[in-house]
Parts: C-alpha cells; sequence; structure tokens
C-alpha cells in the first residue's frame, strides 16, 4: 500500500469523513496566511491555507478566523498537505489588497483601514479636519477671522468619530 492511501485510510479513520469532503475542526492559531485546526480533538494538521493558494504575493482576498472559533476545511486533491478553509464561524480579520489598493475590516481593534497607494481614507478626513479649522471666507471688511470656537470643538469631536472607525 502506497504512503498516501495509507496517510488517507488513517485520515479517514481519525476524522470520520473523506477528506475530499469537508471537515469540521477549531482553529488553534493563525499563522500568516494559514492556520492550524484541530480536528476530532484528537490530529492537529498545521498549515491549512486562508487563501487560495500560499505565495508571496501580497494581493488577494483573506478571511482570518478569530482562534478558537469553528471552521470548514477541505482539500480538494485528498491530500493532507493540500488543505484550505473553506468556512469560517467567527471572523476575526477580512482582508482585500489588490495592484495597490488595500481594505482591511479588523474586530481585533474595531476599525476599518480603505487606502490605495496614493491616499487613505484616513488621511483624507484629517486633511478635511485641518481644512475646516482653517477655514476663513471673503466679506467686505476683508477676509474673516478665525473659526469660532464651538466650531472647532464640532471638527474635533468629528476627528475623534473618525479616528475611532478608520485606521
Amino acid at each position: 500500500m502506497s504512503d498516501l492511501v495509507e496517510v488517507k485510510r488513517l485520515f479517514k479513520e481519525i476524522v470520520g469523513a473523506n477528506p475530499n469532503l469537508p471537515i469540521k475542526g477549531v482553529v488553534k492559531s493563525i499563522e500568516g496566511d494559514a492556520c492550524s485546526v484541530v480536528i476530532n480533538e484528537k490530529l492537529v494538521v498545521t498549515d491549512v491555507k486562508l487563501k487560495a493558494t500560499l505565495n508571496e504575493s501580497e494581493n488577494g482576498f483573506k478571511i482570518v478566523p478569530k482562534t478558537g472559533s469553528k471552521v470548514l476545511i477541505i482539500s480538494l486533491t485528498g491530500e493532507l498537505d493540500n488543505l484550505s478553509v473553506i468556512k469560517v464561524d467567527e471572523v476575526e480579520k477580512i482582508e482585500y489588497r489588490q495592484d495597490g489598493l488595500e481594505f482591511l475590516f479588523d474586530s481585533t481593534d474595531k476599525k476599518v483601514m480603505i487606502k490605495n497607494n496614493e491616499v487613505s481614507l484616513v488621511d483624507v478626513f484629517s486633511d478635511l479636519s485641518t481644512l475646516l479649522k482653517q477655514f476663513k471666507v471673503s466679506t467686505p471688511a476683508g477676509p474673516s477671522g478665525m473659526v469660532l470656537p464651538i466650531t472647532i470643538a464640532a471638527i474635533e469631536q468629528l476627528e475623534t468619530r473618525f479616528n475611532q472607525l478608520l485606521k
């Protein structure tokens, strides 16, 4: 019997499932674009992919499950070194990167990041806040004076709120 056939037989025996069907597990740890998953409270499988492939590219879409949450994993080839997460009960992060465009939803700090190669959403809001604090208009008597303290307070409240949401 070949080693591959024996591994599949043992895996099926331990897990009680065909490795080509979804397998239930619990996330033990996250390691970059992969994770370790505990199956049937006995077997720890490492290098389970969170993306379609493990490569050096920053481009792609990745859902990072919370440690300790339940997941479904599958091997489309039936081999243990090709397992991927296909469903997640609890999400810690969602990341998307493609050709300089990035967004991140992060439940660890409860913030969102949206940016491209040139600017981020938090930078745009910061620039707007700075502009509003220095805003002056032309009047018949010349340029207006400083922004009123009540307006500065409202702008600072806006800054606080967008900094609570954006990275």
